[in-house]
C-alpha cells in the first residue's frame, strides 16, 4: 500500500513540474533595451525580437529602460532571475562604461554573453547649414576661425558616440566637450536644431536622417565606405585613421542562466539573423550581420575593452 501511494506521489510531482522544469521557453521572453526608442540598439532589438518570437513560438517583448549610458537597463537584467526569460541587448557601453565610471552598479561578471548580433559603422554628422564638405573640411574651418572648442552630442557616458568624440579629440587636438543625451535619436535632433556642432550615430539610425535632409554627413568611422552611404568618405580617407569604431549590438543574459538555455537562444538568434526579413532590414541601413558562438562574442568583448581602455586613458574621459 505504501509503495502504491509513493508511486502516485512521484507521478503527481512529475506531472506538476515540481521535479523537472518545463521545456524552455514556456512563457513570454523580455529583451531589455537600455536606451530610449529609436536608437540603433532599439532597432536591432525589435527587428531580432520579431523573428525570435516566430522561431521560439513565444511572445518576445522589448522593454526600454534608458538612463546612465545604458547602466540602468544593464543593471536591471544583471539582477534579474537567471531563468532564461530576461535578456539584454546592448552595445559598446556594456563593456566601456565601467572603464570610465568608478560607481558602476553591477560587476562585469553579472552578465554573460549570448551572441554578437550586428556591427554598424558610426557616421559623424553636423547641421545641414554647415559649409563643411567633410570632416577634414570641418576641422580646417574651425582652425581658420581659431575655434578650439567643439560641442559633441553623445548618447551617454561610455557609448559609442562618446568614444567617437574622444577619438576625434585625440586625432585633432581640439577641445571636445561631450554632451550626453538619452539616445542616439535625441543627438540627431540636437544636431538638426543647431544645439550642438557634431554628433555620431550608427548608419542604422542616421542614414534615413541624412537622406531626408535633416543632418549632413562628414565621415564614416570605418575602414571602408558604408553600403547605405557610398558617397560619404571614411575617416581613414580623410587623414584620421585612428578614428575607427563601430556600434556593436550583442545579447547578454544574467550570469547563472542555464547553459543549455543560453545555447538555445544563441542558435535561435543565429537563425533569426539569417531570415530574409532581417537581412533586408539591415542591408538597407548598412548594418553588418555577425552572429557566431557565445565564446567568439566573449573574445570580441575582451579585445574591444582593452583597445578602448587606452582611449579612456589618453583622452581623459570622465563624462
Amino acid at each position: 500500500m505504501f509503495r502504491h501511494y509513493l508511486s502516485i506521489s512521484i507521478v503527481s510531482l512529475l506531472l506538476s513540474g515540481n521535479i523537472f522544469a518545463q521545456a524552455w521557453p514556456a512563457k513570454i521572453i523580455t529583451i531589455v533595451v537600455p536606451f530610449a526608442p529609436g536608437g540603433n540598439i532599439d532597432i536591432v532589438g525589435r527587428t531580432i525580437g520579431r523573428e525570435l518570437s516566430l522561431i521560439l513560438k513565444q511572445p518576445v517583448v522589448i522593454e526600454n529602460k534608458p538612463g546612465a549610458g545604458g547602466m540602468i537597463g544593464a543593471t536591471y537584467v544583471a539582477k534579474s532571475k537567471p531563468d532564461g526569460y530576461t535578456f539584454l541587448v546592448s552595445s559598446n557601453g556594456l563593456i566601456t562604461t565601467t572603464l570610465i565610471r568608478n560607481d558602476q552598479q553591477h560587476r562585469d561578471d553579472e552578465l554573460t554573453p549570448v551572441i554578437l548580433l550586428t556591427l554598424a559603422p558610426s557616421v559623424i554628422v553636423t547641421n545641414v547649414n554647415s559649409s563643411a564638405a567633410n570632416l577634414k573640411d570641418f576641422v580646417n574651418n574651425l582652425q581658420a576661425n581659431k575655434t578650439e572648442r567643439v560641442i559633441f552630442a553623445t548618447a551617454g557616458v561610455g557609448t559609442t558616440p562618446h568614444f567617437v568624440s574622444a577619438l576625434f579629440k585625440i586625432a585633432t587636438g581640439l577641445d571636445v566637450d561631450p554632451i550626453p543625451y538619452k539616445s542616439g535619436s535625441d543627438t540627431i535632433t540636437a544636431i538638426a536644431g543647431g544645439q550642438v556642432q557634431l554628433a555620431a550615430e550608427s548608419t542604422q539610425v542616421v542614414t534615413p536622417k541624412i537622406k531626408g535632409g535633416l543632418v549632413k554627413p562628414l565621415a564614416v568611422t570605418y575602414d571602408q565606405r558604408s553600403i547605405s552611404l557610398p558617397d560619404v568618405p571614411t575617416t581613414k580617407e580623410l587623414g584620421y585613421p585612428s578614428i575607427v569604431i563601430t556600434h556593436f549590438v550583442g545579447m547578454m543574459a544574467p550570469t547563472g542562466t542555464p547553459p543549455d538555455i543560453l545555447e538555445k537562444m544563441n542558435l535561435a538568434s543565429q537563425k533569426a539573423l539569417q531570415s530574409p526579413e532581417v537581412k533586408n532590414a539591415f542591408a538597407s541601413s548598412g548594418t553588418i550581420i555577425v552572429g557566431g558562438s557565445r565564446a567568439s562574442f566573449a573574445e570580441y568583448m575582451v579585445k574591444e575593452r582593452e583597445r578602448l581602455k587606452k582611449v579612456v586613458q589618453e583622452a581623459g574621459m570622465t563624462k
